[in-house]
């Protein structure tokens, strides 16, 4: 060919499927590298909330074993066998001598009042302490106090230094209130030692992802050569079906996966035969049918939340630049209540299920709207064309009502409600970004109204929200 200066249509062949071939293994190949590194960092994410989770999970249970201790020494107080002084004392040098994960973790207590009981034998024991900061500026040990009274303990994060240490480091903790003394006893982790562990187990991935990348890097290039000994193979006498394929190639490599595009006639022709070039026609095919699997996967995945398969915000921002200027919408925001609570004493599994129930829900319910996963516990319903504010309410209501009941039959989301807001553009266009924070604003004010409530968004609501909530307060009901 001409276009190439060679004297041989075998070696313009030749070079064309070796050009083809080098960029083809180079979008398979980066395809490949980048699914390997991102599943890497996946699991280092996944390793580190899994980490967290049980560590919160130890701090809880060490500490109500040493509850358990504290109510037995309590219980020999009210047997009479020791005074309300007896019983405290033995208490303390009983917390005070506790210890798990090889010395490493230790237990405080100090009174209601801040009045310092047990901290390693420290000056600070029989002090009050309650007004100290840490760096922050945090009064940590009000906090921990406070947090303490919630039904079933609390978590508080503050900076606080090693023992032997001057120096503070951030650390998470975890106290519960023992009622009979008045007492708040609790436990911590520095984070520099989830930090640690987390490190540790970033090097064994890491080792596994070089592994992977040298494995990777193998088979491209046994890929690249098994492409230049089948150019070098097939040769003149292969000239038509070599180009077929290399026009199929270049297709593939610049993403051009229609059936149409890439099944031609001298393709087809190709598959058909019993020899190589038949399999590696055939196997083009499938590489073809893999990718556009793999491409759709993608593309669901961008546009669509992995936990519930609602829309995500991405999707929203298409569906919405799709229609355009001059649509009128009614946007619902959803938010659950109390679902931080949940997922923090049930675990994220409840905190899913709580998610997974809601957006069944929704799409029962709305089922001809568009309804997207905005954040964590965050959805919003978008409804346009014949659709009234006044039945969108009744079926909000429904909704709300039905979605609490489901809630109240698991112990572990009884205590979860649901707030929303309503915006309206149906009798005057509103741009969806003003929509959408009217809606938010409505969402505010069910909030401030208590909760398990909803809202419509009227314009006295950028000026006094009491004054909006009040409004809407007998149609929430």
């Amino acid at each position: 060919m001409d276009m190439f200066s060679f004297k041989s249509v075998r070696m313009s062949l030749v070079a064309i499927s070796l050009i083809v071939s080098s960029i083809t293994t180079c979008i398979l190949g980066g395809i490949f590298l980048y699914h390997i590194v991102k599943e890497h960092n996946d699991q280092l994410v996944d390793y580190r909330e899994e980490l967290e989770s049980l560590v919160e999970m130890r701090l809880v249970n060490e500490t109500q074993i040493a509850m358990s201790l504290l109510q037995e020494i309590y219980g020999r107080q009210q047997q009479g066998l020791l005074t309300a002084e007896q019983a405290q004392k033995e208490a303390a040098d009983l917390v005070r001598s506790l210890r798990y994960d090889n010395g490493e973790g230790y237990f405080w207590v100090d009174t209601e009042e801040g009045i310092n009981v047990v901290l390693l034998g420290r000056e600070s024991e029989g002090k009050k302490r309650i007004d100290i900061t840490d760096p922050t500026g945090r009064f940590f040990v009000a906090e921990i106090i406070e947090n303490s009274k919630q039904d079933g303990g609390g978590f508080t994060n503050f900076m606080f230094p090693k023992p032997g240490e001057t120096v503070p480091m951030p650390k998470r903790a975890y106290a519960a209130f023992f009622e009979p003394w008045r007492w708040v006893i609790g436990t911590g982790i520095w984070i520099d030692n989830i930090d640690r562990m987390v490190a540790e187990r970033q090097a064994i991935l890491d080792e596994h992802l070089r592994n992977e990348l040298f494995g990777a890097g193998f088979i491209l290039v046994l890929l690249q050569g098994l492409f230049v000994f089948l150019a070098l193979y097939i040769g003149e006498a292969m000239s038509k079906p070599i180009l077929a394929m290399t026009e199929q190639l270049s297709k593939l490599g610049s993403g051009n996966l229609e059936e149409d595009a890439f099944v031609t006639e001298e393709m087809r022709s190709v598959m058909l035969r019993k020899d190589e070039l038949g399999i590696m026609g055939r196997a083009m095919q499938e590489m073809r049918d893999r990718l556009l699997t793999y491409q759709s996967a993608i593309l669901d995945m961008a546009r669509n939340d992995a936990l519930t398969g609602l829309a995500n915000r991405r999707y929203l921002q298409e569906y919405v630049d799709r229609l355009g200027e001059g649509n009128r919408f009614i946007l619902v925001a959803l938010d659950l209540d109390h679902f931080k609570e949940v997922n923090d004493t049930w675990g994220h599994q409840t905190g899913d299920a709580a998610l997974l129930i809601l957006s069944e829900m929704l799409k029962s319910s709305f089922h001809d709207a568009l309804n997207v996963r905005t954040g964590g516990d965050e959805f919003l319903v978008v409804l346009s064309g014949m659709v009234t504010l006044p039945d969108v309410e009744e079926r909000l209501r429904q909704f709300m009502e039905q979605l609490v009941a489901i809630y109240q039959t698991d112990p572990g989301l009884e205590k979860l409600t649901i707030s929303a807001g309503v915006a309206c553009s149906m009798k005057d266009p509103v741009p969806f970004d003003v929509l959408a924070q009217q809606c938010d604003d409505a969402l505010y004010q069910a909030k401030e109204a208590g909760r398990s409530c909803y809202r419509v968004y009227d314009e006295s609501m950028g000026h006094n929200p009491e004054k909006a909530g009040r409004h809407n307060d007998e149609k929430a009901r």
